[in-house]
């Protein structure tokens, strides 16, 4: 067994709640804690908090290569709401697994100015682009009702891969003279902190962005690799 393999093993018992060397009994009770914690976000009765998110995270695990914890998680989370699951498993297909709002807007804001010309017809909208990045502890953070995600710039196409708080553009990287941070304008503070806890407990994101020069303002943003905008 690696050192490697070792360490991941740890960060996942520890992030479970489990203990190592504790009796099977007592690892069962605390693996039904956490199907419970499960059920009640994604059955809507209480808000995620950080470890819920990362508990989400393990469920999206291919089973075929899982872990022994994310097998455990995904059989009591089934067993004790089956159909909060299935309904989670929709709207995760659907690339959001977070109702709207949880990080955008049902309708979201106008990010290419306001206000009318004096003279002449409307400017064109400018270009929206997706930009994909890896979450990672730390990479996002709240100032005031905008979510600003700081990320590290790839220098290949996020196509081919992405490490943790890494971003790049879906067809190629991010040149040293664009913005290396995201603004996400939000509905309201209680927004902004939600998504900060999911950003930082990792997956892969997708945001469909406008160069403003100094940062990428977001119009969109989803979890997962959707091709188009939601």
């Amino acid at each position: 067994m690696t050192n490697r393999f070792i360490a991941v093993a740890c960060a996942i018992a520890l992030c479970f709640g489990l203990t190592l060397g504790a009796s099977p009994r007592a690892n069962a009770q605390t693996a039904a804690a956490a199907a419970a914690k499960v059920c009640a976000v994604i059955s809507g009765q209480e808000k995620a908090d950080s470890r819920t998110l990362q508990y989400l995270l393990m469920l999206d695990e291919d089973m075929a290569d899982a872990n022994p914890v994310a097998i455990a998680l995904y059989r009591d989370v089934v067993q004790s709401c089956p159909k909060a699951y299935v309904a989670y498993e929709q709207r995760l297909r659907a690339q959001n697994p977070f109702a709207n709002g949880a990080l955008v807007k049902g309708s979201p804001t106008n990010l290419t100015g306001s206000g009318t010309p004096l003279t002449g017809p409307s400017p064109s909208p400018a270009p929206q682009y997706p930009i994909r990045c890896r979450g990672a502890q730390g990479m996002a953070k709240a100032s005031g009702t905008t979510l600003v995600v700081t990320f590290a710039k790839s220098a290949r196409a996020a196509t081919q891969g992405l490490q943790a708080g890494q971003c790049a553009w879906v067809d190629r990287g991010v040149r040293a003279s664009e913005p290396s941070h995201i603004d996400v304008p939000l509905a309201n503070a209680g927004d902004v902190g939600r998504g900060v806890a999911a950003i930082n407990a990792g997956g892969l994101w997708t945001f469909w962005v406008v160069n403003t020069g100094t940062s990428l303002r977001a119009t969109a943003v989803a979890k997962g690799t959707p091709s188009q905008k939601p």
